[in-house]
């Protein structure tokens, strides 16, 4: 088990964050940036498994797919903050956990579509937080609870049943469910430490994966012309 300090006082608010969406808390790297390289380093001891069972940096749409500020690919929003990365796929492509963990949710959002909510005990915080793995656009979850498992959770405010899911299982398949760009099937993944009754704090794929990160070459085009020109 990795136990890492605590990390609420090292974030920030999520940027320009869109009504529809949840609150979350982001690293504030700029003026934690040691802290945090510490923090990225440590989830990469852990050996985190690829998704897509390749080299996800393959799969990152260079122009909006990275974590951070871009052009959003559906609403054409400048400077909208993605909270995760988003992979390029075919349509069907089997999605699979990057770590063994526990099966938190598994249903259909307007916003992600179908998607899975898996957390991983194994990395945790001081202050109680647990890293957690969601998996977006799906097209259909493969992994899920039944009809009674769903009313055992209810009762139990979710800490009742704990379904175990390997690395080996299969979260769902790439498809285009929920708010996506239309024809361009894919994966939305995103990694948070989460705490009941607390906002999420979420972090980069990227650098739990690599030492370093890029930005989104849409990052910081605000023009209305160029960005029409980048969807034709």
């Amino acid at each position: 088990m990795i136990v890492l300090p605590p990390l609420v006082d090292k974030t920030k608010p999520r940027p320009n964050r869109p009504d529809f969406e949840e609150t979350y808390l982001v690293p504030d790297i700029e003026t934690y940036t040691d802290f945090w390289q510490l923090i990225y380093k440590a989830i990469r001891t852990t050996k985190l498994y690829s998704p897509v069972q390749r080299n996800i940096q393959k799969y990152i749409n260079s122009l909006f797919g990275y974590f951070g500020f871009r052009v959003h690919p559906v609403t054409h929003e400048s400077r909208y903050f993605h909270a995760g990365i988003s992979l390029d796929l075919k349509a069907g492509r089997k999605i699979y956990p990057v770590l063994p963990g526990i099966l938190e949710y598994s249903g259909y959002g307007a916003v992600n579509g179908y998607y899975v909510l898996l957390s991983h005990p194994q990395i945790q915080t001081e202050d109680g937080y647990v890293f957690h793995s969601m998996y977006c656009h799906l097209k259909k979850p493969l992994i899920k609870f039944n009809s009674y498992q769903k009313m055992l959770r209810e009762i139990s405010l979710h800490s009742h049943p704990r379904i175990p899911v390997s690395e080996k299982d299969i979260v769902g398949l790439a498809s285009t469910s929920g708010v996506s760009r239309d024809n361009h099937p894919g994966l939305y993944l995103q990694f948070s430490f989460r705490k009941f009754d607390t906002k999420p704090i979420v972090i980069d794929p990227v650098r739990s994966y690599f030492e370093s990160t890029q930005e989104n070459e849409s990052a910081n085009i605000t023009n209305p012309e160029i960005i029409k020109e980048l969807f034709k």
